[in-house]
């Protein structure tokens, strides 16, 4: 990661922060769960994958890195909530939702890098 050495990164940082949390919000507040699997915060963590893979494997400006790959990813994927959220599955006992949570979020979100990286070589 990038040290952030001036005030303006930390308002590219911040103003993207907004950003992603608003996203963040609106998209796993207007996904349903599909059969328990928290699908909200599965599509964030896809998405995220895939925008922050494009970035990364372009040649994009370092101010592109800090607001987008920091602050708006940053705060858009949500690794804290798939973790809770996998958590209360199991506590639930809903067993099969857990490991089909674990397993999608992991599988897509690498699928997401797979994309990205495929779709600027080609």
């Amino acid at each position: 990661m990038l040290p952030v050495s001036n005030f303006g990164e930390l308002i590219l940082i911040g103003t993207g922060g907004f950003i992603g949390a608003s996203l963040r919000y609106t998209v796993s507040s207007r996904v349903p769960k599909i059969r328990n699997i928290p699908a909200g915060t599965l599509a964030v963590n896809f998405l995220g994958s895939i925008v922050l893979a494009l970035l990364t494997f372009s040649s994009e400006p370092e101010s592109m890195i800090y607001l987008v790959n920091i602050g708006i990813l940053g705060s858009f994927t949500t690794f804290s909530t798939f973790a809770y959220e996998t958590f209360r599955l199991l506590e639930d006992g809903k067993n099969v939702s857990f490991f089909l949570n674990i397993f999608l979020n992991v599988m897509l979100c690498l699928l997401g890098v797979s994309i990205a990286y495929l779709a600027l070589r080609l």
